[in-house]
Protein backbone atom coordinates (compact mmCIF):
# COMPACT_ATOMS: atom_id res chain seq x y z
CA UNK A 1 0.00 0.00 0.00
CA UNK A 2 1.52 3.33 -1.03
CA UNK A 3 2.11 6.21 1.38
CA UNK A 4 -0.69 8.37 -0.02
CA UNK A 5 -3.32 5.65 0.41
CA UNK A 6 -2.17 5.02 4.00
CA UNK A 7 -2.54 8.70 4.83
CA UNK A 8 -6.08 8.77 3.40
CA UNK A 9 -7.10 5.73 5.45
CA UNK A 10 -5.60 7.21 8.64
CA UNK A 11 -7.48 10.49 8.07
CA UNK A 12 -10.77 8.67 7.53
CA UNK A 13 -10.27 6.66 10.74
CA UNK A 14 -9.55 9.83 12.73
CA UNK A 15 -12.67 11.53 11.32
CA UNK A 16 -14.81 8.50 12.16
CA UNK A 17 -13.52 8.38 15.73
CA UNK A 18 -14.10 12.11 16.18
CA UNK A 19 -17.66 12.02 14.88
CA UNK A 20 -18.51 8.92 16.94
CA UNK A 21 -17.09 10.50 20.10
CA UNK A 22 -19.01 13.73 19.54
CA UNK A 23 -22.24 11.79 19.12
CA UNK A 24 -21.65 9.69 22.22
CA UNK A 25 -20.59 12.48 24.56
CA UNK A 26 -23.26 14.89 23.32
CA UNK A 27 -25.78 12.89 25.34
CA UNK A 28 -27.88 11.96 22.32
CA UNK A 29 -28.01 8.30 23.34
CA UNK A 30 -27.55 8.87 27.07
CA UNK A 31 -29.92 6.71 29.10
CA UNK A 32 -28.44 6.96 32.59
CA UNK A 33 -30.62 7.84 35.56
CA UNK A 34 -29.81 9.78 38.69
CA UNK A 35 -29.43 7.59 41.77
CA UNK A 36 -32.24 9.20 43.72
CA UNK A 37 -32.93 7.91 47.20
CA UNK A 38 -36.53 6.96 47.91
CA UNK A 39 -37.33 8.27 51.39
CA UNK A 40 -40.92 7.08 51.60
CA UNK A 41 -43.62 5.17 49.73
CA UNK A 42 -47.34 5.91 49.75
CA UNK A 43 -49.88 3.32 48.62
CA UNK A 44 -52.68 5.04 46.72
CA UNK A 45 -56.38 4.19 46.94
CA UNK A 46 -57.71 2.10 44.08
CA UNK A 47 -59.18 4.22 41.26
CA UNK A 48 -62.94 4.47 40.91
CA UNK A 49 -64.27 3.34 37.54
CA UNK A 50 -67.63 5.11 37.79
CA UNK A 51 -68.36 8.76 38.48
CA UNK A 52 -71.17 11.28 38.75
CA UNK A 53 -70.33 13.20 35.58
CA UNK A 54 -70.58 11.97 32.00
CA UNK A 55 -67.68 12.27 29.59
CA UNK A 56 -69.78 14.63 27.50
CA UNK A 57 -70.48 16.93 30.44
CA UNK A 58 -66.81 16.92 31.47
CA UNK A 59 -65.81 17.94 27.94
CA UNK A 60 -68.40 20.71 27.85
CA UNK A 61 -67.52 22.11 31.28
CA UNK A 62 -63.72 21.79 31.13
CA UNK A 63 -61.91 25.10 31.49
CA UNK A 64 -58.38 26.28 32.27
CA UNK A 65 -58.52 27.79 35.77
CA UNK A 66 -55.63 29.59 37.44
CA UNK A 67 -57.03 30.48 40.87
CA UNK A 68 -57.62 28.00 43.69
CA UNK A 69 -59.14 27.97 47.15
CA UNK A 70 -57.44 26.74 50.33
CA UNK A 71 -59.63 23.63 50.43
CA UNK A 72 -57.58 20.46 50.73
CA UNK A 73 -57.28 17.90 47.95
CA UNK A 74 -57.71 14.32 49.16
CA UNK A 75 -55.45 11.36 48.52
CA UNK A 76 -58.39 9.75 46.68
CA UNK A 77 -58.41 12.74 44.33
CA UNK A 78 -54.66 12.51 43.77
CA UNK A 79 -54.88 8.79 43.04
CA UNK A 80 -57.71 9.27 40.57
CA UNK A 81 -55.89 12.02 38.67
CA UNK A 82 -52.64 10.06 38.48
CA UNK A 83 -54.54 6.99 37.28
CA UNK A 84 -56.20 9.05 34.55
CA UNK A 85 -52.78 10.24 33.36
CA UNK A 86 -50.77 7.00 33.40
CA UNK A 87 -52.62 4.39 35.44
CA UNK A 88 -52.80 0.71 34.51
CA UNK A 89 -56.11 -0.16 32.86
CA UNK A 90 -55.26 -3.69 31.72
CA UNK A 91 -53.11 -5.75 34.07
CA UNK A 92 -52.60 -8.65 31.64
CA UNK A 93 -50.85 -6.49 29.04
CA UNK A 94 -49.93 -3.56 31.34
CA UNK A 95 -51.88 -1.12 29.19
CA UNK A 96 -52.35 2.40 30.51
CA UNK A 97 -55.04 5.07 30.58
CA UNK A 98 -53.48 7.02 27.70
CA UNK A 99 -52.52 5.62 24.28
CA UNK A 100 -48.82 5.27 23.54
CA UNK A 101 -47.08 4.70 20.21
CA UNK A 102 -45.81 1.12 20.22
CA UNK A 103 -46.88 0.77 23.88
CA UNK A 104 -43.57 2.37 24.86
CA UNK A 105 -45.01 4.61 27.62
CA UNK A 106 -42.18 7.17 27.76
CA UNK A 107 -43.89 9.51 30.24
CA UNK A 108 -43.13 9.92 33.93
CA UNK A 109 -45.50 11.68 36.33
CA UNK A 110 -44.49 13.55 39.48
CA UNK A 111 -46.43 15.19 42.32
CA UNK A 112 -45.21 18.32 44.08
CA UNK A 113 -47.37 18.46 47.21
CA UNK A 114 -47.95 21.31 49.62
CA UNK A 115 -49.56 21.16 53.08
CA UNK A 116 -53.16 21.01 51.80
CA UNK A 117 -53.08 17.46 50.42
CA UNK A 118 -54.75 15.06 52.82
CA UNK A 119 -52.68 11.92 53.35
CA UNK A 120 -49.47 13.25 51.78
CA UNK A 121 -46.52 14.93 53.43
CA UNK A 122 -45.12 18.02 51.77
CA UNK A 123 -42.61 16.89 49.20
CA UNK A 124 -41.90 15.59 45.71
CA UNK A 125 -43.08 12.17 44.60
CA UNK A 126 -42.82 9.99 41.51
CA UNK A 127 -45.85 7.98 40.43
CA UNK A 128 -45.30 4.25 39.95
CA UNK A 129 -48.18 2.94 37.79
CA UNK A 130 -47.28 -0.74 38.13
CA UNK A 131 -48.29 -0.86 41.79
CA UNK A 132 -50.22 2.42 42.11
CA UNK A 133 -47.85 4.04 44.58
CA UNK A 134 -46.03 7.32 45.08
CA UNK A 135 -42.31 7.27 45.85
CA UNK A 136 -41.14 10.29 47.81
CA UNK A 137 -37.61 11.49 47.05
CA UNK A 138 -37.60 15.12 48.23
CA UNK A 139 -38.90 16.61 51.49
CA UNK A 140 -40.62 19.93 51.97
CA UNK A 141 -42.98 22.27 50.18
CA UNK A 142 -41.26 23.11 46.88
CA UNK A 143 -44.23 24.69 45.11
CA UNK A 144 -42.62 28.11 45.50
CA UNK A 145 -39.43 26.90 43.83
CA UNK A 146 -41.49 25.40 41.00
CA UNK A 147 -43.41 28.68 40.64
CA UNK A 148 -40.17 30.63 40.33
CA UNK A 149 -38.85 28.22 37.70
CA UNK A 150 -42.19 28.52 35.86
CA UNK A 151 -41.59 32.21 35.15
CA UNK A 152 -43.09 33.25 38.48
CA UNK A 153 -46.61 32.04 37.69
CA UNK A 154 -48.32 32.42 41.12
CA UNK A 155 -50.96 29.72 40.61
CA UNK A 156 -48.22 27.07 40.66
CA UNK A 157 -47.58 27.98 44.31
CA UNK A 158 -51.23 28.66 45.14
CA UNK A 159 -52.57 25.23 44.12
CA UNK A 160 -52.44 22.50 46.80
CA UNK A 161 -50.38 20.34 44.44
CA UNK A 162 -48.77 20.38 41.02
CA UNK A 163 -48.48 17.52 38.58
CA UNK A 164 -45.27 17.44 36.52
CA UNK A 165 -45.07 15.32 33.37
CA UNK A 166 -41.75 14.47 31.74
CA UNK A 167 -40.93 12.55 28.58
CA UNK A 168 -38.10 10.15 27.77
CA UNK A 169 -37.39 10.72 24.08
CA UNK A 170 -34.59 8.14 24.01
CA UNK A 171 -36.94 5.43 25.26
CA UNK A 172 -39.18 6.11 22.26
CA UNK A 173 -36.18 6.29 19.91
CA UNK A 174 -35.12 2.83 21.02
CA UNK A 175 -38.24 1.59 19.23
CA UNK A 176 -38.53 4.27 16.52
CA UNK A 177 -35.01 5.47 15.52
CA UNK A 178 -36.36 8.47 13.61
CA UNK A 179 -35.68 11.24 16.16
CA UNK A 180 -38.27 13.71 14.89
CA UNK A 181 -40.94 11.01 14.78
CA UNK A 182 -40.11 9.80 18.29
CA UNK A 183 -40.21 13.29 19.79
CA UNK A 184 -43.58 13.83 18.08
CA UNK A 185 -44.91 10.60 19.58
CA UNK A 186 -43.77 11.61 23.09
CA UNK A 187 -45.29 15.09 22.79
CA UNK A 188 -48.57 13.66 21.50
CA UNK A 189 -48.72 11.23 24.40
CA UNK A 190 -48.21 14.07 26.88
CA UNK A 191 -51.18 15.80 25.25
CA UNK A 192 -53.31 12.67 25.70
CA UNK A 193 -52.36 12.50 29.39
CA UNK A 194 -52.99 16.21 29.83
CA UNK A 195 -56.52 16.06 28.49
CA UNK A 196 -57.26 13.09 30.74
CA UNK A 197 -56.08 15.16 33.72
CA UNK A 198 -58.38 18.00 32.69
CA UNK A 199 -61.43 15.75 32.33
CA UNK A 200 -60.75 13.77 35.50
CA UNK A 201 -60.31 16.98 37.49
CA UNK A 202 -63.62 18.27 36.13
CA UNK A 203 -65.33 15.03 37.11
CA UNK A 204 -63.99 15.36 40.68
CA UNK A 205 -65.06 18.99 41.06
CA UNK A 206 -61.46 20.17 40.79
CA UNK A 207 -59.84 22.56 38.33
CA UNK A 208 -56.47 22.82 36.61
CA UNK A 209 -54.51 24.50 33.84
CA UNK A 210 -51.81 23.12 31.56
CA UNK A 211 -48.54 25.06 31.71
CA UNK A 212 -45.57 24.81 29.39
CA UNK A 213 -43.67 27.98 30.29
CA UNK A 214 -40.71 27.11 32.52
CA UNK A 215 -36.93 26.80 32.50
CA UNK A 216 -36.33 23.14 31.70
CA UNK A 217 -32.72 23.07 32.89
CA UNK A 218 -33.49 24.71 36.23
CA UNK A 219 -36.48 22.42 36.73
CA UNK A 220 -34.44 19.30 36.01
CA UNK A 221 -31.67 20.36 38.38
CA UNK A 222 -33.90 21.49 41.24
CA UNK A 223 -36.11 18.42 41.16
CA UNK A 224 -33.32 15.92 40.48
CA UNK A 225 -34.83 14.64 37.25
CA UNK A 226 -33.00 11.87 35.39
CA UNK A 227 -30.80 13.17 32.58
CA UNK A 228 -32.88 11.44 29.91
CA UNK A 229 -36.18 13.01 30.93
CA UNK A 230 -37.46 16.27 29.43
CA UNK A 231 -40.03 18.33 31.39
CA UNK A 232 -43.14 18.82 29.27
CA UNK A 233 -46.09 19.95 31.40
CA UNK A 234 -47.04 21.39 34.78
CA UNK A 235 -50.64 21.04 36.01
CA UNK A 236 -51.59 22.93 39.20
CA UNK A 237 -54.55 21.09 40.79
CA UNK A 238 -57.07 22.45 43.28
CA UNK A 239 -60.63 23.47 44.10
CA UNK A 240 -62.00 26.54 42.32
CA UNK A 241 -61.77 29.78 44.23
Amino acid sequence: MDRKRKLVIICLVIIFIGVSSAYYFSGTNKTTYNNRQVIGTVSLPAPQLTGNLSVEAAIENRRSVRHYSNESVTLDNVSQILWSAQGITNTQYQLRATPSAGQVYPLEVYVIAGPNVTGLKEGVYQYEPSNNTLEMFMNGDLRGDLSTIADGQPWVKQAPLDILITGNNQKMMDKYPDKDLSIRFVDLEAGHAGENIYLQAESLGLVTVSLGSFDSNQLSQKFELPSNETPLYIFPIGHPQ
